[in-house]
């Protein structure tokens, strides 16, 4: 065969790599799709996912009883018996000042419209452009149609709370099924471990797969439980400050001071604002009012800029552009639940980001400054 005749071998291992824009293109398809499939099947993979999560917060705790005697089985069904135990007290003990809330929603709403009747000569230029453009009593009816429908609304607002999320089971079932798969997947104990060792071919396969995992428990587990420790504290110093402010309802505003400050940014934001709705329908005087969501502001600032980095650390810190997007992405998907399981699910990624060298850039983009991977830190570490 002459050499004219003899094939390109460089030319034949062509036509089996796709042109990178044709690779780009077919992830793209592929993230729409997983954003598709993610929203289709969001009334299995919710309660999967939140008890995903619970698992792996208390799964460093169970491990270390299990060194001590005591079976995995126990420890699990105890942790999840007490949860449920605490959030059955919880509904309990503030569902009535809950119901009540609601019930004066109207009256919140008409008393705040007329308190910020004081703010008529500041905003007497916007009136008066205003009037070029329609009558008084067109001006006047907005109001009206908004203490309106928040009337008819409000009895309905918890179950609209409940139902944000999308998906039609009933909510209970959905609880209960968390609880249960979260029970199982402790009690396991380290039956996936060993699967894992078991099915990943190499020894440095088997080590680097162990790495991982064990980091991100580690990790997840260690950064839920300090915020909700965090979150904890700001809710005790927010309902000690509203019960000496006069606040209603200090123990409500500590409960909700609590929740609300697992939404990052977000949450500190609806808590103010919600604070100082109330707070201007409840005192008389509005200099007053305002000190509400002053303090409430005030103690999140304290708790987001010196409380938060001491104890969390910076390795576990996060972007806040990647925070807002990740908020954005979930809540859409999933509602308020994807929104309590954003921050968690982008811990998750930053982990597996920081051992996989393809996805160094994204751990960087997703990790707040200053921060270094496992493998960084071992190395300065070193002598």
């Amino acid at each position: 065969m002459s050499s004219a005749e003899t094939p390109d071998s460089s030319a034949v291992g062509s036509y089996d790599r796709p042109a990178p824009g044709y690779s780009r293109i077919l992830l793209g398809i592929l993230l729409i799709l997983s954003a598709f499939a993610l929203d289709f099947a969001r009334e299995f993979l919710l309660p999967v996912t939140m008890a995903f999560f619970i698992a792996l917060t208390f799964r460093p705790i169970i491990r270390k009883a299990s060194k001590k005697g005591v079976p995995a089985w126990l420890s699990a069904t105890v942790f999840m018996v007490s949860l449920m135990l605490l959030a059955v007290t919880l509904i309990y003990a503030l569902g009535a000042p809950i119901t009540a809330f609601i019930a004066e929603a109207p009256q919140y709403t008409q008393k705040f419209i007329e308190r910020l009747h004081v703010f008529n000569d500041w905003l007497k230029p916007l009136t008066t452009f205003a009037g070029q453009i329609a009558t008084t009593d067109k001006i006047a009816e907005p109001s009206v149609q908004a203490a309106e429908i928040l009337t008819t609304a409000s009895p309905s607002l918890m179950n609209y709370a409940f139902q944000s999320a999308g998906y039609s089971v009933n909510v209970g079932a959905t609880i209960v099924l968390t609880a249960v798969t979260a029970a199982f997947m402790m009690a396991s104990g380290d039956l996936f471990y060993e699967k894992l060792i078991r099915v990943l071919p190499t020894l440095s396969d088997k080590k680097r797969g162990l790495r991982i995992v064990y980091d991100v428990e580690g990790e997840i587990s260690a950064y839920i439980l300090t915020v909700s420790v965090i979150n904890l504290g700001l809710g005790i110093c927010v309902g000690i400050t509203f019960f000496a402010l006069g606040m209603p309802m200090p123990y409500l505003w500590a409960v909700l001071a609590f929740i609300f400050n697992f939404i990052p940014y977000v949450g500190a934001v609806f808590g103010v604002l919600l604070a100082g709705f109330v707070a201007i329908a409840t005192f008389d005087s509005l200099s007053y009012a305002m000190l509400i969501p002053a303090a409430y502001a005030l103690l999140n600032a304290l708790e987001n800029q010196f409380v938060t980095p001491v104890f969390l650390g910076r390795r576990l810190q996060l972007n806040s552009v990647a925070i807002l997007i990740f908020l954005t992405f979930w809540t859409w998907e999933w509602g308020i639940a994807g929104t309590m399981l954003a921050v968690p699910i982008l811990m998750t990624v930053k982990v597996l980001c920081s051992h996989i060298a393809s996805m160094a850039a994204l751990g960087e983009f997703l990790s707040g400054p200053h921060y270094k991977t496992p493998e960084t830190e071992t190395s300065d570490a070193s002598p």
